[in-house]
């Protein structure tokens, strides 16, 4: 299932006076390794979480529809049920990086590379649930004539908005913590009420209090 970024977050979810504050930097000697960590650990943050934290676009790859793990038909004897039910492929693709905000479209690629958009209209957007979904409305079906590999492309906006507010703020906490720990070879991230073995935290993969 590869997954790219299309268009990456506008702004940090911390803004560089937040992170001088935090690490109670006064001079603008180290501004601008403070802006590249602040970007390290927001990345390393998502790639954490799983989450997009500032509004971003990404593209979703699948070679074929999500199919269901076992047939929901009968194994034997005869009734009437609805022809959905017997049908494995999935009703809805969950997209990851949450949380979703919308979808900007879902196209699908036949045997000949030939690319068809397929219709908002025949799908619901979830973006109450997490991770959001794209589900099947009534009677609509995927198409089902479809090249081997990278079948399906959806392309999608995620984050939980335009501005450093909108992210919560035990995320937020926890990269300022992360970030004093990057910093803490520079003297000014010590502090007396601190031990001197902040900087042997970044031996560990995360901190456990950054977790």
């Amino acid at each position: 299932m590869p997954i790219k970024l299309k268009t990456p977050p506008a702004v940090e979810p911390l803004t560089l006076a937040d992170a001088k504050t935090y690490l109670r930097v006064t001079d603008a000697n180290d501004d601008a390794l403070i802006t590249a960590l602040i970007a390290a650990v927001r990345r390393q943050c998502e790639e954490y979480t799983g989450r997009a934290l500032i509004t971003q676009a990404w593209t979703l790859w699948l070679d074929k529809f999500p199919r269901n793990e076992t047939p929901q038909g009968a194994q034997d004897g005869y009734f009437e049920a609805p022809v959905y039910q017997f049908n494995m492929t999935r009703r809805s693709i969950e997209i990851p990086r949450p949380p979703l905000q919308s979808i900007s479209f879902l196209q699908t690629y036949d045997v000949a590379d030939i690319a068809t958009v397929f219709p908002s209209v025949d799908y619901l957007v979830d973006t109450a649930s997490e991770p959001g979904r794209i589900a099947l409305n009534f009677s609509r079906m995927w198409p089902l004539v479809l090249r081997w590999y990278n079948a399906v492309q959806v392309e999608f906006v995620a984050g939980y908005g335009d501005a450093p507010a909108s992210v919560p703020e035990g995320l937020k906490q926890g990269m300022l913590f992360l970030l004093k720990t990057l910093f803490a070879g520079k003297s000014k991230a010590f502090e007396s009420d601190e031990p001197h073995s902040l900087a042997g935290l970044n031996d560990k993969s995360l901190p456990a209090i950054v977790k």
